[in-house]
């Protein structure tokens, strides 16, 4: 991605201060729940409601310039949607998520010869422990 003003190229959305500063946000950290998202632009812009947040992120999660990440047991996170396809780790202790690719073309095989059901979009999510916690339970 060149541009943050580049993921809004095929919408008919406005590049407003706002949304630039939301990808922003999203892009520098990966991923980002909505109230994080909030805190940090609400520095740049202290007269942004979350209101006006939420409503800029749902549109951008609706146009699919971002994807929302539904976690068990934790607010949705938001990622940019842009990418190559990906899945996640999910750590149950700290919360990061961690991008990963893996080869969904068998499991999309299997499925189509056992169920006759053709998968058009993947999302693997796994739940485990990071190696960071790991570490810190080791020591």
């Amino acid at each position: 991605m060149n541009n943050i003003k580049d993921l809004l190229n095929n919408t008919d959305l406005k590049a407003t201060p706002q949304r630039l500063a939301i990808l922003e946000e999203i892009h520098k950290a990966g991923h980002i729940d909505l109230e994080t998202i909030y805190k940090n632009i609400s520095q740049r812009f202290p007269s942004v409601s979350l209101a006006t947040v939420y409503k800029n992120i749902h549109t951008l999660r609706d146009r699919g310039v971002i994807k929302e990440l539904s976690i068990k047991g934790a607010k949705p996170k938001y990622e940019i949607a842009a990418q190559k396809p990906h899945h996640h780790l999910i750590c149950k202790v700290c919360g990061d998520v961690i991008d990963i690719e893996i080869d969904t073309t068998f499991l999309k095989e299997q499925l189509k010869k056992v169920e006759d059901f053709e998968v058009s979009n993947c999302d693997i999510y796994c739940y485990g422990i990071c190696s960071k916690c790991k570490g810190k339970s080791n020591s």
